[in-house]
């Protein structure tokens, strides 16, 4: 088939393109147990090029890819290619569809996967709109193998396949355990299966004949087993495909019902934050030897993240993704206690170490569990959690030290040689970590809350004392043994503004110098004059100090800099560069963006175990009020009405009132009631 135009479609949203290059990037279909990557031109080629070079794509049930993908053609009644024309790819965060002519038939292909299940459908349609009568062949080509995952010590055969009473069964000699099945409910009228060095090619061929008017279409399970083998893959074949054709009418914007949603003048505000919710739906993934848990980014790191998830954490549970997060931060907690309290930087799909943890990972796991009580106040977490944030910011950052257990040793987020040997970032984590573990401790009732909120206040003073460059007016990059300071000018500059670590006078210098040397039009750059990407990430943090330090304006601008990636490349998604570049969907772009709206622009900062939710809202003068509807701050549900001066909250849910703080008033708010506050009427 050939495709001219590309088309993202969610809900009332819709994106178009007709740019080759547009129309041939990835796509990605996913549910929590399996997804496919491939290309919107339909064509099987090499995806990835840093892990598993050329094979990131495909169909993956972690930790095993079972297939490079499908093709689909329709040919005369002698197996010759009719000549395809008009063709649309139309993707959604729950479908992929092609649509395309071949002379009077249409065709269509929809695939979905299921939510439960590592399975993949797939639905083809031929229609004829001519006026005779027409035989021909629908051909479904199988690129088929298995593949473990990217170093999950697992070795494959890449499979042996075979038919059996229709259903083509594929098992893996190197691996037992894993299994596929693949078929219709009714037998291809012609089947050839040909080896190849990756695996194996299976063509399947349906014959039709199509009175004028008619239709006819054949629906394709590929199901997935980890542990029975082909039997099991079949067994659970021949239980869903009866019942699977009842997924293609399921309306994908269901997805997110029950979620928090907004609605504002805005439009393009309410598509952006509906679009990151979808990104964030995604991204949920739950493999056998992980559960549950966010994908960092795609193509290339389908892995449990520690920095990634602890940056997401805030936005994913205002977005209504608090189940996920904190499977996530149990299972990051899980590795921290085998390895005296640090967090792992990357764990692979079937729950193996690749790296141990960056310096920062570790008290940016404080950070996430103080991020997640406050907006739950799931205070049994709170209780596991906190002796691992303890251990890990007590005991494990001193630790690696050396003589000053201040500042650790190692690397933070930027990963680049010749700096020194203690990183900005890690020693501003260090202090925020330590605020969190105060917040934590006071939540819970524990005596020593106020010694570690000393300690923090104690180790914020030196730092700003032995980091601050007054001739350049930043902080250092990073600090070598001997204390001397060294700069790079890397994006890491933000971080004791965003963090709340720098005195007032100097927060406004420091934005000032990152504002006039460190941004370009996409953002705030990685390295000035070194490295002038974009990543999403970096400038989400300085959003998130315009908003605070009182620049409204900026922080939209930012933030809609985020957003926009979902309209290059495949469309939809939030890229991990600015306008795209590098994964093609990033979950700490979505789950920043999500809280750059919610905690930035509307100003929320809720204190869940407190019952208290403080509004401060930083909204452009004369912006439109924004509503958001379903909001869970522990166990209330809230919908609010916001504008730059004036607050509608009602209380719709709660075992109790919620105290609410806006614009110096302090007001409790019982369940069922509304409370309303005007600026310009006090």
């Amino acid at each position: 088939m050939k495709i001219s135009s590309r088309q993202f479609r969610f809900g009332a949203h819709t994106f178009s393109t007709t740019a080759y290059d547009a129309i041939d990037a990835p796509y990605i279909l996913a549910a929590p147990q399996i997804y496919a990557i491939g290309h919107g031109s339909g064509a099987i080629r090499p995806i990835g090029v840093e892990h598993l070079v050329g094979e990131m794509g495909g169909i993956w049930a972690h930790p095993v890819k079972v297939a490079d993908g499908f093709t689909v053609a329709l040919l005369d009644q002698d197996g010759a290619p009719l000549p395809s024309a008009n063709g649309t790819f139309i993707e959604g965060p729950a479908e992929l569809r092609w649509e395309w002519d071949a002379g009077p038939l249409q065709a269509t292909r929809r695939d979905r996967v299921f939510p439960n299940a590592p399975v993949y459908a797939t639905l083809l349609s031929v229609t004829n709109s001519g006026p005779t009568t027409i035989s021909g062949l629908l051909e479904v080509i199988a690129e088929l193998t298995f593949l473990g995952c990217w170093f999950g010590g697992l070795a494959s055969a890449r499979g042996s396949y075979r038919m059996a009473d229709a259903l083509l069964l594929g098992s893996d000699a190197a691996q037992p355990a894993w299994g596929v099945a693949f078929g219709a409910a009714v037998p291809p009228d012609s089947f050839q299966l040909t080896p190849r060095a990756g695996g194996a090619t299976a063509t399947l061929r349906y014959a039709f004949q199509l009175a004028p008017g008619a239709s006819r279409s054949w629906l394709l399970l590929l199901a997935v087993s980890h542990d029975g083998g082909e039997a099991h893959a079949a067994a659970r074949w021949r239980e869903l495909i009866d019942s699977a054709g009842q997924r293609f009418a399921d309306d994908e914007s269901t997805i997110l019902a029950g979620r928090p949603s907004i609605d504002c003048a805005d439009q393009e505000l309410c598509r952006d934050l509906a679009l990151a919710q979808a990104n964030l739906h995604l991204l949920q993934a739950d493999y056998p030897d992980t559960g549950p848990y966010f994908l960092a980014g795609l193509p290339e790191y389908p892995q449990l993240f520690g920095c990634d998830t602890t940056y997401s954490v805030p936005g994913a549970v205002a977005a209504g993704f608090a189940a996920t997060a904190r499977s996530a931060l149990l299972t990051l907690a899980a590795y921290a206690e085998r390895a005296c309290g640090r967090i792992p930087h990357e764990v692979t799909t079937n729950g193996r170490v690749f790296n141990p943890g960056n310096i920062q990972e570790t008290p940016q796991f404080a950070i996430a569990v103080w991020d997640y009580l406050r907006w739950t106040g799931d205070m049994e977490l709170a209780r596991r959690l906190f002796p691992i944030c303890r251990e890990g910011l007590l005991e494990y950052v001193p630790a690696i030290g050396g003589p000053d257990p201040r500042y650790p040793v190692g690397d933070g987020m930027v990963e680049r040689l010749g700096m020194g040997s203690r990183k900005l970032d890690s020693a501003c984590y260090v202090i925020a970590g330590l605020r969190a573990l105060a917040r934590l401790a006071a939540a819970l009732g524990d005596p020593e809350a106020a010694r570690y909120a000393a300690h923090a206040d104690a180790v914020n003073a030196d730092f700003e004392r032995d980091w601050w460059m007054e001739d350049e007016g930043l902080y250092g990059d990073s600090m070598h043994s001997d204390g001397r300071l060294q700069l790079d000018r890397h994006w890491t500059a933000v971080l004791p503004v965003q963090l709340g670590l720098a005195a007032p006078e100097r927060a406004s210098r420091v934005l000032a110098r990152l504002e006039a040397e460190f941004v370009n039009q996409w953002g705030l750059v990685h390295t000035v004059e070194v490295d002038e990407r974009v990543w999403t990430l970096p400038t989400g943090l300085l959003a998130l100090a315009a908003f605070q330090h009182g620049r409204p304006e900026r922080g939209l601008e930012l933030a809609r800099m985020i957003a926009l990636t979902a309209q290059h490349g495949t469309l939809g998604t939030f890229k991990e560069l600015i306008p795209e570049g590098l994964c093609f969907v990033q979950l700490w772009s979505a789950g920043l963006y999500v809280q750059l709206i919610i905690e930035g622009l509307l100003g929320l900062a809720p204190d869940a175990p407190a019952h208290t939710l403080t509004v401060a809202p930083s909204m452009p003068a004369g912006y439109p009020p924004v509503s958001v509807r379903g909001l869970r701050v522990g166990a209330h549900t809230l919908d609010l009405n916001i504008s730059p001066r004036a607050l509608q909250l009602d209380h719709r849910e709660g075992l109790q009132a919620l105290t609410v703080i806006y614009a110096g008033t302090t007001v409790a708010v019982a369940p069922a009631t509304r409370l309303h506050l005007n600026l310009e009427r006090s």
